[in-house]
């Protein structure tokens, strides 16, 4: 191949690992992705760099989702997430969609997948501050988790030094002020884009390093539980993004939604039958609920 195919390659690799803003409205990111299947390759990993269920990925592309890939296999996707909240500076980590959001000068420089914790070890929201990096960090267990070790009938560790396969911090860890919680790569790719750890957020380790390199200490963010979100295009499209409650806390979607169109004076502009079908869903997705006159 030659050196300008393989820039070609790299760069457009670069744009799938580390989003860049093709935004058709500052409240919304909408692209079209052509996923190249690479070795290694199966659903749960490519739902990790994608954003976006396997169900979903396999469907739009007319495969079995239980059929093996190939490598140098294409999948086309249009991928489409309403921005839930804006900071000037800082990131903002939104716990159903499983997503860093990150804001430079008011804009936003890029957008990112985690692991978050399983609904029995809940992520912690609230502001924060990162209050440290860590290159190749030691994993001091905590008592939960030995406990839970014990209990499972596994060797009980107290700490794995930097570098040991087993330590599931990977190579960058930045710390944040809430206390125990952390942004941190992982050894198991695999779990991006779900409910896996037991409070801190994983992300996939090309993705920490950017992070540990780019966003500097003392960077300001926030950590919030936003199942539904609701926008209005400049082009008068309603556009609503319903995620299932998983963390159980009992919210009342309809009431949610319907408080938000009032908000942005669109109530009477939204198909019920659109609405009533997204809601019910809560597949994650954006649903186009405009009424067609």
């Amino acid at each position: 191949m030659s050196p300008l195919k393989l820039l070609t390659v790299f760069f457009f690799l670069f744009l799938l690992t580390f989003p860049v803003a093709l935004y058709a409205d500052e409240n919304i990111i909408e692209k079209d992705i052509v996923y190249t299947v690479v070795k290694g390759d199966f659903g749960e990993t490519i739902e990790g760099k994608l954003g976006l269920s396997w169900s979903y990925i396999a469907a739009a592309n007319s495969i079995n989702p239980g059929a093996p890939l190939e490598i140098g296999q294409k999948l086309n996707l249009k991928f489409a997430r309403i921005i839930p909240a804006k900071l000037e500076n800082g990131i903002v980590i939104n716990i159903p969609d499983r997503t860093i959001y990150w804001f430079v000068d008011g804009k936003l420089k890029g957008y990112y997948f985690i692991a978050a914790g399983k609904p029995t070890w809940q992520t912690d929201t609230g502001e924060f501050t990162i209050k440290s990096k860590v290159k190749n960090p030691t994993w001091h267990v905590p008592p939960s988790i030995q406990k839970e070790m014990e209990e499972a009938g596994e060797d009980v560790l107290i700490e794995v030094p930097p570098g040991d396969r087993d330590n599931p911090l990977g190579k960058y860890m930045l710390q944040l002020s809430i206390k125990g919680l952390g942004l941190h790569s992982t050894i198991a790719p695999q779990s991006i884009y779900k409910f896996r750890s037991h409070g801190c957020m994983r992300l996939r380790p090309e993705v920490a390093e950017l992070l540990f390199r780019e966003v500097p200490v003392g960077t300001k963010g926030m950590i919030i539980y936003e199942p539904v979100k609701v926008i209005k295009t400049p082009d008068n499209r309603i556009l609503i993004e319903v995620y299932k409650d998983f963390y159980k806390k009992r919210i009342n979607y309809t009431d949610k939604i319907t408080a938000r169109l009032k908000e942005l004076n669109v109530l009477n502009m939204v198909d019920p039958n659109k609405l009533k079908e997204a809601i019910g869903k809560k597949d994650g997705l954006v649903w186009d609920v405009t009424l067609t006159q």
